[in-house]
């Protein structure tokens, strides 16, 4: 009797179809980890980062900035950074709504925008496939 020496065809697509199975669930999961991770750094930092900025302006004058102080003291909004475009909305002495929006040519299908207001509350207005306010901002 021989002794078998190698893997044999059925042997070798076996291995092979257990690899293409794992890479098919593998692949979508860190594509939606690193499109996370991404926006975590990238837009919801900076949006928390000016929030902080408008409140401590808001501290020393009793109101928001005008939007010619903020670019003046080169607080990021109203610009690009990375592929998110930042911009305030709705403000006026007491209140305002900061927008963290990807860039066209990029699309993030499960968050969209994402927003800030002054009183704390996230949003994610443009959320689909499922998604709520917390799963984008989580």
């Amino acid at each position: 009797m021989r002794k078998q020496i190698g893997l044999t065809l059925i042997e070798l697509m076996v291995v092979l179809a257990i690899l293409g199975t794992l890479a098919a669930v593998a692949f979508p999961t860190l594509k939606t980890y690193t499109t996370r991770a991404h926006r975590a750094d990238n837009c919801k930092a900076p949006l928390l980062e000016i929030a902080v900025l408008m409140e401590t302006y808001r501290a020393v004058n009793q109101k928001y900035p005008p939007v010619g102080v903020m670019s003046a003291v080169g607080i990021p909004y109203d610009d690009v950074r990375g592929e998110y475009t930042f911009e305030i909305l709705n403000r006026t002495d007491s209140t305002y709504t900061l927008r963290c929006t990807l860039s066209a040519a990029t699309v993030d299908s499960d968050c969209g925008s994402l927003t800030y207001d002054n009183f704390g509350r996230k949003g994610a207005p443009n959320a689909s496939n499922g998604r709520t306010v917390e799963t984008c901002w989580n």
